[in-house]
């Protein structure tokens, strides 16, 4: 009997011995296979902290009009006076974040300058571009002005 106890317990170690060797060579594998770190420092990514800020003067009437092609003619223009002053301020770099505040008497009417201001910025520098229109409640004021923060990508 205790010939057959040595038997299994030599058979038992050649299985453990069999189990290291495996894991040895996964790990020996693992260690061949893994990626080599970049040659290229790689480019840090975010916004940069300091944001574009502009005030153009618009045309609340314009905007807020039921007439589609006046409203349209003041939408392109004002797109194009922000990708001018974009282009002149920050040539090529990209805009991320976009806060548009819109001046007008009403929250509302403010909010909806902003939006419409901002409604055509989306080819170009502003690609992408994740827009937020606000008021800016002034008291009298029929919609005159829009008020940009562009914050960029690093």
């Amino acid at each position: 009997m205790q010939r057959s106890s040595h038997r299994s317990v030599s058979f038992n170690l050649a299985g453990w011995l069999w189990a290291d060797l495996l894991l040895g060579m996964f790990a020996i594998f693992l260690a061949a296979n893994a990626l080599a770190p970049s040659s290229e420092a790689a480019k840090p990514s975010g916004l940069d902290p300091k944001p574009i800020v502009m005030r153009i003067e618009v045309s609340g009437f314009a905007l807020l009009s039921d007439d589609a092609s006046l409203a349209s003619t003041e939408q392109q223009r004002i797109a194009v006076e922000i990708r001018d002053q974009l282009a002149t301020q920050a040539p090529g770099r990209h805009a991320a974040i976009v806060f548009a505040y819109g001046a007008h008497e009403s929250a509302a009417q403010g909010d909806r300058i902003a939006a419409l201001s901002v409604e055509l910025l989306r080819d170009g520098q502003f690609t992408g571009t994740v827009t937020k229109a606000y008021h800016e409640l002034v008291p009298g004021d029929p919609g005159t002005t829009l008020a940009l923060e562009i914050y960029l990508d690093e």
